[in-house]
């Protein structure tokens, strides 16, 4: 298959794919079953038309605009298409293994519908958290038996188990959502990657939290951390991050965090 073949066939499969987690992305705050009623607008519920099901183009010729409200189609929805279209893209040109491919796109199928909920809504929802550690488990188990499995649940137990002190003891600050999705992550990616998870998570929140604090007037500022920014984006970033580039988990723990390995 040609360099071209796989690009298109990632963006179509990206396309499907980031739709589902755009739906996920939309339901489950609600608490909203995501197999019926079937794809409708989110504002006047007005049922789909196979049209109006395409991935990336029926937005594109809709204008962002449900045919029948014409009200704007929430963003979840074009995000997760084009970026996991993108991710796609990206996956499959990647370097790596098969085993590292197909836990990015696990991995990602929860980070993205979890970043784009904790953005709007400030949480994230135990029904996907959970979902990622027991996939994150049992891949573990699948590629590697149950020496994966061990790691694996090594990975969940570190990462959930700091932050869950953190947020018992200083709610305010962060959440208990935060250390499971923590915990995921360490499922997915075991606990010597954790390092990097963590430090990638608190350097970028730091700077968002700076630029969300400079951007406004001077006359509109209020203390520096005093706005609560959502940590899951940022730990997803991170998680993204040690899956992608293992080599720089080992540039960190040897020679930034000194852990031997």
């Amino acid at each position: 298959m040609t360099d071209l073949l796989i690009g298109i066939s990632a963006l179509v499969a990206g396309g499907i794919w980031g739709s589902f987690l755009g739906v996920l992305a939309v339901r489950v705050p609600q608490g909203l079953s995501i197999a019926t009623p079937g794809s409708r607008c989110d504002h006047c519920f007005s049922p789909l038309t196979i049209s109006e099901l395409i991935p990336l183009i029926s937005w594109i010729r809709s204008g962002g605009r449900c045919r029948s409200c014409a009200q704007r189609i929430l963003p979840e929805i074009p995000i997760s298409e084009f970026s996991t279209s993108f991710f796609f893209i990206f996956v499959a040109f990647l370097p790596a293994s098969l085993e590292e491919r197909a836990a990015l796109v696990l991995f990602f199928s929860f980070a993205l519908p979890l970043t784009l909920i904790d953005i709007r809504h400030h949480r994230l929802p135990h029904i996907l958290t959970f979902s990622g550690i027991a996939t994150g488990l049992f891949f573990s188990f699948f590629t590697m038996g149950g020496k994966g499995l061990l790691i694996s649940g090594e990975g969940a137990l570190i990462g959930f188990i700091p932050v869950a002190i953190v947020a018992l003891l200083y709610s305010r600050g962060m959440g208990m959502g935060d250390a499971f999705w923590l915990a995921a992550i360490g499922a997915f990616t075991g606990p010597m990657n954790l390092s990097l998870v963590l430090l990638a998570a608190s350097s970028t929140g730091i700077l968002a939290a700076f630029a969300a604090h400079y951007i406004n007037p001077p006359g509109k500022r209020g203390p520096l951390f005093g706005k609560a920014l959502p940590f899951g984006p940022f730990l997803s970033l991170g998680g993204f991050l040690a899956l992608t580039f293992p080599g720089l988990v080992h540039v960190i723990n040897s020679h930034i965090m000194e852990i031997p390995l």
